[in-house]
């Protein structure tokens, strides 16, 4: 299945190079974002399909991943992962794997992607029975009137969609703080901040 996620990405980076408009090639290049990180978890599970599987490493991998397929030569944007090592089941790393990348590539296309260098913190905080994470990037913020409840963001829609009837959580975004509570700190951002916390399931 890993393998053949990755041909079906090939195939469509190469449709992405022969598109005439910019609207097609991001269309594209974020279809292509959304089928790796899918294939991410069965790498995973390649390894052994009954091991809980490793969120940190997942969102550490799918970062190199939205660096290497949506920043250009020119930028110099830096993913941070911040956190420590939490596992979840298959069914629930499947999912939380999508909604990072959702993120991810709404930070990058809102947050940075028009400047020539940026940061974006990926925070994971195991809360014992819950896990929560938060994607920060040092962006202008969310406008005043952003409503996420009417957004017609396609990668916004997916991500509500996983929380809400995957992991059975919750969304919030609006302006970034200190995500650490350290304002010396280098993983220090600013800007928008999407949360998502949900329950974990039992491990088998």
């Amino acid at each position: 299945v890993k393998n053949n996620l990755q041909t079906i990405a090939a195939m469509m980076r190469i449709q992405a190079r022969r598109c005439e408009t910019d609207e097609a090639r991001q269309v594209l290049t974020e279809a292509v974002n959304r089928i790796l990180s899918m294939s991410v978890i069965h790498e995973f599970l390649s390894q052994d399909e009954h091991r809980p599987i490793n969120i940190r490493e997942v969102c550490q991998r799918i970062a190199a991943q939205v660096v290497q397929v949506a920043v250009t030569p020119e930028q110099q944007i830096d993913i941070v992962v911040d956190g420590p090592n939490i596992r979840l089941p298959a069914g629930q790393a499947t999912p939380t794997a999508l909604v990072v990348n959702e993120l991810l590539l709404n930070a990058m296309e809102h947050g940075v992607q028009q400047r020539q260098s940026g940061r974006i913190l990926i925070e994971l905080t195991d809360l014992g029975s819950a896990v929560r994470i938060a994607v920060t990037d040092d962006g202008q913020g969310v406008p005043p009137d952003f409503d996420l409840s009417t957004s017609e963001s396609l990668g916004l829609q997916i991500v509500r969609t996983l929380v809400t009837d995957d992991l059975k959580g919750e969304l919030t975004i609006g302006g970034g703080q200190n995500a650490n509570g350290n304002p010396d700190s280098p993983a220090t951002v600013l800007g928008t901040k999407a949360v998502v916390t949900f329950p974990k399931r039992t491990l088998k």
